[in-house]
């Protein structure tokens, strides 16, 4: 049986900060001077520890801390833009991963920002307007994002000299502490125009080339158009599909680290790709989301079962197939039996003196 009063806490500190740092944010230096954190609608709940944290699991973050990430990456996005021009280099900037589909799970979350170069562009050839391709820089796309990458280290070092500015990363370049009230990942890119994208002029269709330090290449990614298709699937399904996104993300963050080791092989991205697929199983009432967690159950269980199944599926952009490695079929067994623990513990809490487990109780239940 799961330990939700231990699990809670978590789900609380995560979600938060610790008490502690609260506390110190606000200027108290006594540990005896209270938790002066919000009770959030989850913990007001008239329901077991299980329903509660299950509820909790599924819930955005605090749109107030949610809304201090997102100002800490354009604060340091805009700061960055505006030195780079004393370079010579035009960039713009364009925020991407948890944070902006708000499936991200932690009070103060890391906030990934796209640093674009704009003076050139990567086009996918033959233009489907038939018109030529010109740049003035005749340099290789990969040395002039380089240049963008080098820059960016030299000028973020320079002004955030009391935060730690981490330069080793190939793909970003993360700054943390000094005046920043949450870590930032610069990951400086260059703009691709597909053909999909020279079909529609619309944003979601545009290509993301990532400078990758280590092996000086780029590595292509679609990043709008997985935050569009995530986020109309979700309202197309009522906030289902970002709970139950949320959902697993919280479950594998409370495993005990030898589990965590091994589940982590499907990253968050894979996590939502999973979840997108349960389609016409996120068509539960709002009022009924805990049946989410017997939804999500049933459609792990096919998944673990079915490998023929399992690896036609692919993540919502559709540029990989989400279990293209053993050890991420190793990674669903371990969450679906998360999943299925967490069904079962919170079926006792309902019916504690029922032996055989009834997914209709879970299913039928109103909150």
């Amino acid at each position: 049986m799961i330990n939700f009063d231990a699990r809670l806490k978590r789900l609380k500190d995560r979600r938060q900060g610790t008490r502690e740092l609260v506390l110190l944010e606000k200027g108290y230096y006594s540990w005896d001077s209270g938790d002066y954190r919000i009770r959030e609608t989850y913990e007001k709940l008239s329901e077991s520890p299980g329903v509660r944290y299950t509820v909790g699991a599924m819930s955005a973050v605090d749109p107030q801390s949610t809304q201090v990430s997102i100002n800490e990456g354009n604060r340091v996005s805009d700061t960055l833009i505006s030195m780079l021009k004393t370079n010579g280099i035009g960039a713009t900037k364009r925020m991407q991963g948890s944070v902006a589909l708000d499936i991200h799970i932690e009070g103060h979350s890391d906030v990934d920002m796209l640093i674009i170069c704009e003076d050139t562009i990567l086009v996918q050839t033959p233009k489907l307007d038939g018109s030529a391709c010109y740049a003035p820089d005749k340099r290789p796309m990969v040395d002039i994002v380089a240049e963008l990458r080098n820059a960016s280290e030299q000028k973020l070092t320079t002004r955030y000299h009391q935060a730690e500015v981490n330069c080793s990363n190939s793909k970003s370049i993360s700054l943390k502490g000094g005046s920043l009230k949450r870590k930032v990942d610069i990951v400086p890119s260059c703009w691709h125009h597909t053909h999909d994208y020279q079909n529609s002029w619309q944003e979601r269709d545009i290509g993301v080339k990532i400078y990758h330090k280590k092996d000086h290449c780029l590595l292509g990614n679609f990043p709008f158009k997985h935050i569009s298709r995530v986020g109309e699937k979700d309202a197309q399904y009522s906030g289902n599909l970002k709970k139950v996104i949320r959902l697993f993300k919280n479950l594998v963050a409370d495993m005990p680290d030898y589990k965590k080791g091994k589940a982590k092989a499907l990253t968050s991205y894979d996590l939502a790709g999973i979840a997108y697929h349960m389609d016409q199983r996120l068509n539960v009432p709002s009022y009924m989301s805990l049946a989410l967690v017997e939804k999500a159950r049933e459609f792990l269980s096919f998944l673990n079962s079915y490998e023929s199944y399992r690896n036609t599926l692919k993540v919502p952009d559709d540029t990989r197939v989400i279990f293209d490695g053993k050890e991420k079929s190793e990674a669903l067994e371990i969450i679906f039996k998360e999943v299925e623990d967490l069904a079962f513990s919170v079926f006792k809490e309902l019916r504690p003196l029922s032996s055989v487990y009834d997914e209709n109780v879970i299913k039928s239940k109103v909150i």
